[in-house]
Formats: C-alpha cells, sequence, structure tokens
C-alpha cells in the first residue's frame, strides 16, 4: 500500500519578504531610538558633570581660599588693624609747627599752586577713587597678588634713591611683600620706576589730582609744557606701603606729589636754598659726632631736639602730619624725610610737576 507524501505548505513568497522588511524595519527603528536615547543621556549626563565639575571647582576655590587664608595668616587682617605710633610720632599740625597751608582740591586748583616753590597739603584728594575699596588689604591681595614691586630697606632707599637703588631693590609681589616680608622685616616697597598695569591701579586713582588729570584730558599739553621727555608724565604711578615707623631718611628730587590712601605720614621737609649749604646739610641730616645716617623714626628721637635742628626746621622747614585721603606736593629740591604712622599705603607722581606754566 502506498503512502500518498503531503507536502508542507510554506508562505507565499511576497508574504515571507513583507514579513522580513517589517523586522527589519522594526529593528532599524530600535536602533535609531536606541541612540537617540544614548545621544540625550549623554548630552544630559554631561551637562551634569559640567554643572557638578564647575560647583565642585567653585567649591574647591573656596576651601583653597580658605585654605590659603589659613595658610597665610596675616597678622593683621586690615591695615588699621596694624600697631601705629600715633602717641610717639603724631601731631595736630599746629600752624607754629607745620607752617604749611592746608587746603581744599578747588584751592589747589583754582590757584595753580603746583607752580609755587612751597610744599603744600591737599585735603580730601582721593574721594571718589575706587582705590578707598580696590586697596583694603584683602581686596588688594585678591585683584592685584602678581604685579611685581621692588623693594628695599628705608635706609638704603633714602641714601641712594629708589630709581638709583639698583641691587639694593629686590623685585616681588604684593601678594609676597604683604604676606612674607612686610611686618617681619625692614622691606619696604618704594618703586618709583614702576609702571602699573591697565585695567588697574591707575584707573583706582581717577581722578588724578591736578596738573597730572590735565596731562590725561590733554595729552598735548605735555609737549606744550616744553619740558624734556624724560620728565614728563606718561600713566606713570607709584606705589609706596610700609608698615608703621618705615619711610626714607632724608632725600631731594624732582616736584611730586604723594597722596595718602591708607594710614598717615610724618614728613621733616626742609628749605631747598638752606641745604645749598652743604655743611649745613650734613649737620642737620646727621650727628657729626657720629655720621651714622639714622633713620627717620631714629632720626626724631635722637636728633631732631639736638643741635638748633628743630630751630632750623621750625623757622626753615615743616614738620607736618599726613592724613589719609590728604596729598602732599614737594617742590623741586627741598630736602625731606617721611615716616609712616601705621601700615601705610600711598601713590605718588614725579612726572609732568617741573616746569608747568
Amino acid at each position: 500500500m502506498s503512502v500518498k507524501r503531503t507536502k508542507k505548505s510554506s508562505p507565499p513568497p511576497s508574504s515571507r519578504s513583507k514579513s522580513s522588511d517589517t523586522a527589519a524595519t522594526s529593528s532599524n527603528r530600535i536602533s535609531k531610538g536606541t541612540i537617540s536615547a544614548i545621544v540625550v543621556i549623554l548630552a544630559l549626563s554631561y551637562d551634569n558633570i559640567r554643572l557638578r565639575y564647575q560647583a565642585s571647582n567653585a567649591e574647591s576655590a573656596n576651601r583653597n581660599l580658605s585654605s590659603n587664608e589659613d595658610e597665610i595668616k596675616l597678622r593683621y587682617k586690615t591695615w588699621e588693624e596694624a600697631p601705629a605710633s600715633y602717641e610717639e610720632f603724631d601731631h595736630d599740625n599746629d600752624p607754629s609747627v607745620c607752617r604749611l597751608p592746608i587746603v581744599t582740591v578747588e584751592e589747589w586748583e583754582k590757584n595753580r599752586m603746583w607752580e609755587g616753590e612751597s610744599p603744600v597739603i591737599v585735603k580730601n584728594v582721593t574721594d571718589g577713587w575706587k582705590a578707598l575699596q580696590h586697596w583694603s588689604k584683602e581686596e588688594l591681595l585678591r585683584r592685584y597678588p602678581d604685579v611685581v614691586v621692588g623693594m628695599g630697606s628705608s635706609k638704603e632707599l633714602g641714601q641712594t634713591g629708589p630709581d638709583q637703588a639698583g641691587k639694593a631693590l629686590t623685585r616681588t609681589t604684593i601678594y609676597d611683600y604683604v604676606v612674607n616680608w612686610m611686618h617681619s622685616s625692614n622691606k619696604y616697597v618704594f618703586d618709583r620706576n614702576l609702571r602699573l598695569p591697565d585695567g588697574g591701579f591707575l584707573e583706582d586713582c581717577h581722578p588724578y589730582p591736578m596738573p597730572t588729570r590735565m596731562y590725561e584730558e590733554d595729552p598735548d599739553a605735555l609737549f606744550e609744557s616744553g619740558m624734556p621727555e624724560n620728565l614728563m608724565w606718561k600713566d606713570h604711578l607709584a606705589l609706596t606701603i610700609g608698615h608703621d615707623t618705615q619711610g626714607l631718611t632724608f632725600h631731594r628730587h624732582n616736584a611730586a606729589w604723594n597722596t595718602v590712601v591708607f594710614g598717615a605720614k610724618r614728613w621733616i621737609l626742609y628749605d631747598a636754598e638752606r641745604i645749598a649749604n652743604i655743611t649745613r646739610l650734613k649737620t642737620m641730616t646727621r650727628d657729626i659726632r657720629n655720621p651714622i645716617q639714622l633713620d627717620t623714626a631714629n632720626w626724631i628721637r635722637k636728633l631732631y631736639n639736638k643741635d638748633d635742628r628743630k630751630h632750623e626746621i621750625r623757622n626753615y622747614g615743616h614738620d607736618c602730619v599726613q592724613r589719609a585721603g590728604e596729598m602732599m606736593y614737594v617742590p623741586r629740591g627741598w630736602a625731606h624725610m617721611v615716616l609712616n604712622i601705621g601700615d601705610t599705603v600711598a601713590v605718588v607722581s614725579e612726572r609732568g610737576l617741573d616746569g608747568v606754566n
């Protein structure tokens, strides 16, 4: 008996092809969807990582700042907290002692007092200066830590002058000086060759005192003045920073203004004509029996009241205290010594003042 074999039926070719295409399309759709999802997840993850990284950096920076503050261990957090020898060196600028006009900015400008031959104190010069905020101790270190300055002992700078001190000046930064040197050495920042960076110190000292401001507003005035180019003002200011009782001994230079931002300074000024006599100059500045040049504090302590020096200063010179916000103008050739009372920060210009008409 023969058995009839039955052939298994298969789906028609068209049906098989359609099923295969549907599976492939579905597979492609899943693949593309998965990729899109992965891209979105990666993007979100990246943003999340980036934000967490930034937050971590900020937190790290804050930790570093706190760590640095702990590491720095500033002896005095502000300029004002540092020791100040007001009891020993301050006085009230009695007219018989100071003997200088103390004028307003308006009087200084209206009477063009920089054209005179006598020193002048000008009040409220720093009104409106950003330096009042930007040069507080912590803010100064935050804004301008890497500004390079020259530092040296007050005695060296007084004997040679900051311009000629040469190797006596050690190059450092504001941060390094304030943190590591200011209250642990006799080093004093006073570098007349310092050119302060744009976008920083210069803008902090606006409006400049006259006649310096005139040169900024009218550059042609420099050339019309007829003064030699090396005496012209060209965005040139010097920064001085020092602790209590520091300062330069007797010295002379071109006409200059010195404006105190924080602290105070005691000035002993001596008439340019009187010191033309070299013997008198030596007698005034040193003890001829022991001709070692004393620093300013010890000159006041040990020599001021001896050998007619006080008589000379009270009759042919000036003994004044300059307060924060005030400017001292010193004409060309006047001998002077300066003493910081407390931590003192000041800005100085010696350019463009001689021969101004």
